[in-house]
């Protein structure tokens, strides 16, 4: 080193200490920053499975009950239809 920067390393040794703190502390936040969208990309990724199982269930149980309101809709028509043909008889001998 030359006497010259010496002195201005002597002259400015704490202005040197606290910027080297910083530009530390500035390392450290953006390690930090780092690690914290790699562990939050795994959460969003984690959340995001759960997410798509939870979305098939439902699909899965969206079709179950379209097939059991299909065959609930059917049976009043089977039910109107046996009433009906055990009625008419009844309802023919009345009339004789």
């Amino acid at each position: 080193m030359k006497p010259k920067d010496r002195g201005f390393i002597e002259s400015h040794k704490g202005r040197i200490m606290i910027g080297g703190l910083l530009l530390f502390v500035c390392a450290m936040f953006s390690v930090m920053t780092i690690a914290f969208i790699y562990s939050n990309d795994k959460v969003r990724q984690e959340y995001r499975q759960i997410a798509d199982k939870r979305d098939r269930k439902v699909e899965k149980l969206a079709e179950q009950v379209g097939t059991m309101q299909q065959k609930l809709d059917a049976m009043p028509e089977k039910t109107a239809e046996k009433t009906a043909s055990k009625v008419k008889p009844l309802v023919e001998e009345e009339k004789k």
